[in-house]
């Protein structure tokens, strides 16, 4: 009985002992510059520059974005075939352009001389307004150089050290690295941009999030120190709810902005912020800033 006891006790004393040496040891994340300066408010992000109002990942779409009253675009990178950081969410060019085949099996000139707002339909497509109206693939320099004061949410959409080094680079450059969070759902693009940048903010990689939601279902979320400053999250996956209240107070109380993706129906968005998610990232800003009573100054936008 007595060595019973051992064997089982010791074990447990171990446990408890590393446990609470983790609790005393544990430190949330500190806010950076690039969220704190947009201050408490719920944030609405522009996913894709707001692709359900216009061609995505496009300079036109940012622009319009940020004249329509939104506090962060969110985009995505990949890499050209002469190395060159290019806004584009697919892996292939047929989606949202009249080009074929991969991104990176064309350099920047050939990417350019694309029509980005080629596919673009509001109407199921019956019409298509944006075609053959300059409306081309971005380098990610020219949107650094046209928007350098524009919080920015980036995707490293490939794991390819280069595109992180490149991007850590142009943002070095154009002295814009408190200005951006970057992420990634391929861990090894997130662990080579954060060696390159260390000091620029980060979002959650998937193993990241995974180990959050685990913590916090055995109830030992509060254990966690993040090395990362911004969780975003869908508010489903499959058939898991990974968007819950313990989570969202969770992640905040481990000093995590907490932002959604993509919510684009004014019902689920109330929920969300009424359970305590920080920012909404939407194809329709639009809905998100007439939600929160904000002017989304729509009308003075131009069709130009």
């Amino acid at each position: 009985m007595l060595r019973f006891a051992r064997f089982v006790v010791a074990p447990l004393l171990l446990i408890a002992i590393a446990l609470g040496l983790l609790g005393l040891t544990s430190r949330p994340a500190s806010p950076p510059p690039v969220l704190t300066a947009l201050g408490d408010q719920p944030l609405v992000i522009a996913h894709r520059g707001g692709k359900g109002l216009w061609p995505e990942n496009t300079l036109f779409a940012f622009e319009r974005a940020l004249e329509l009253g939104v506090d962060m675009l969110e985009m995505d990178l990949h890499l050209s075939a002469d190395g060159e950081p290019v806004v584009i969410h697919d892996t292939t060019l047929e989606r949202t352009t009249n080009g074929e085949g991969p991104v990176a099996a064309h350099n920047l000139a050939e990417l350019q001389a694309l029509d980005a707002g080629y596919r673009w339909s509001a109407d199921g497509g019956q019409s298509y307004p944006y075609r053959n109206q300059g409306t081309r693939i971005p380098s990610f320099t020219e949107v650094l150089q046209r928007f350098p004061r524009a919080p920015k949410l980036v995707e490293l959409k490939v794991a390819d050290d280069a595109l992180a080094e490149r991007v850590c680079e142009q943002l070095k450059r154009s002295g814009q690295t408190d200005r951006v969070v970057v992420g990634s759902f391929h861990e090894s693009a997130l662990r080579r941009f954060r060696e390159q940048c260390p000091d620029v903010a980060t979002s959650a990689g998937a193993s990241s999030v995974r180990l959050l939601v685990a913590l916090n279902w055995i109830g030992l979320g509060k254990l966690l120190s993040p090395t990362y400053q911004a969780l975003q999250i869908p508010e489903q996956h499959g058939d898991l709810r990974i968007a819950t209240p313990g989570l969202i107070a969770t992640a905040r109380e481990r000093g995590l902005h907490v932002q959604l993706w993509t919510i684009n129906e004014q019902p689920a968005m109330h929920r969300l912020l009424d359970m305590g998610a920080q920012a909404l990232i939407t194809d329709y800003p639009d809905r998100a800033l007439q939600l929160l009573g904000r002017s989304t100054r729509i009308s003075a936008l131009s069709d130009e």
